[in-house]
């Protein structure tokens, strides 16, 4: 570096101007014991600014050339910008830079800064000699720091003192960390596929949780189970069966299931389904006193549907059906289905309300 760079400044940017307005001493500083001068008068009125450590870091930094290049090929110099720190400031700066190459022409600079808004003008400088290093002085504890330790100290020391607290940062991890120790132990002796069951419906719990929570779903469940207590606690059993179900299985559609004999997936899921809409039509009878007879043609078509019409369809998909008997059920299911829709309606207009459109039930939501 020395055959390239002969004479170095040492260049301190303060682009706030902070120097200048507190102290109102004229920019550019030039010189060691002017800046030094500067620098010791601006820590004195200001202990807390970083701009006064800056500058005792760029002298140091002074120092430290002159053993290498020599007092005669080394300076230093203070330029600032405006407090608006927009293009004036840049181009404050700028002519500064000019004016400190009109007293010390150099080779290059080294520019010392408190922070990167003072570090944007060094392509600036770069247009007049090149920036050979950038040094940035940072405060090792600062008044924001002294206030984050306190108070990490304090909530820290909250958190394993009081117990309301403390039950959830020992309590929790406590309980994690048993249950990990719990299946780690026996982890080798359960069988894979009771291990696929316990992976899968930790996966699908989590899972569940985070989109209710995520998508804001969880509140439109609270208040699903608050009008609906037996639904919901039939729907959630039910549910919780038919994973347990899917998990357990080995075998394909219409095939030869233990206990259930030609029970398929999804005759089991029509059942539950309609076992769900059953009570929840019988619920809202109990509490509305309101016939919802659309929700009982809901129940028969898609119960019938799932036990009559959907395993055929998957099996004439997979082969397993033949096309005859897929429109036969097809058809039997649309007799049943005309069957119930007639008969509900002669029901409603002659029991239902036909002109009040169905009686609402809480916040206005109409339970028909």
């Amino acid at each position: 570096m020395s055959k390239l760079v002969r004479r170095l400044i040492v260049l301190y940017v303060d682009r706030d101007n902070d120097v200048g307005e507190r102290l109102g001493v004229p920019t550019p500083i030039i010189g060691r014991n002017n800046v030094l001068k500067v620098a010791t008068e601006y820590i004195l009125r200001y202990p807390d600014d970083s701009d006064a450590n800056a500058m005792f870091g760029a002298i140091q930094l002074y120092d430290t050339l002159i053993s290498t290049f020599g007092a005669e090929n080394v300076e230093i110099a203070v330029v600032t910008g405006t407090s608006s720190e927009d293009v004036t400031a840049d181009m404050k700066i700028l002519n500064e830079v000019d004016r400190v190459l009109q007293v010390f022409d150099a080779d290059g600079f080294i520019v010392v800064s408190d922070g990167p808004s003072d570090e944007v003008v060094v392509p600036l400088i770069q247009s007049r000699r090149p920036v050979v290093s950038v040094r940035r002085i940072v405060v090792k504890q600062t008044r924001g720091f002294e206030e984050f330790a306190v108070l990490a100290r304090y909530y820290i020391g909250k958190l394993f003192s009081e117990p309301r607290y403390r039950r959830y940062a020992l309590g929790v991890p406590g309980a994690l960390l048993l249950i990990y120790g719990a299946f780690y132990s026996v982890w080798p002796y359960i069988p894979a596929v009771v291990r696929t069951m316990i992976i899968a419906s930790i996966t699908i719990l989590l899972g569940a949780a985070f989109i209710l929570y995520g998508f804001n779903l969880h509140e439109s469940l609270l208040r699903f189970l608050r009008m609906y207590e037996a639904t919901f606690f039939i729907s959630a059993l039910s549910i919780f069966f038919v994973i347990i179900y899917s998990l357990s299985t080995y075998y394909m559609l219409h095939e030869t299931i233990p206990l259930w004999g030609t029970l398929n997936a999804f005759d089991l899921i029509g059942l539950v389904v309609g076992a769900i809409l059953t009570v929840n039509v019988i619920e809202v009878y109990i509490k509305f006193r309101i016939k919802p007879f659309g929700r009982i043609a809901a129940d028969v078509l898609l119960t019938v549907f799932l036990l009559m019409v959907a395993s055929d369809l998957a099996g004439y998909m997979f082969g397993k059906v033949g096309t005859y008997t897929l429109l036969f059920d097809l058809m039997i299911y649309t007799v049943v289905g005309l069957i119930t829709l007639i008969t509900l309606g002669i029901l409603r207009n002659r029991y239902g309300k036909a002109k009040g459109g169905g009686k609402s039930g809480p916040k206005g939501v109409s339970v028909r």
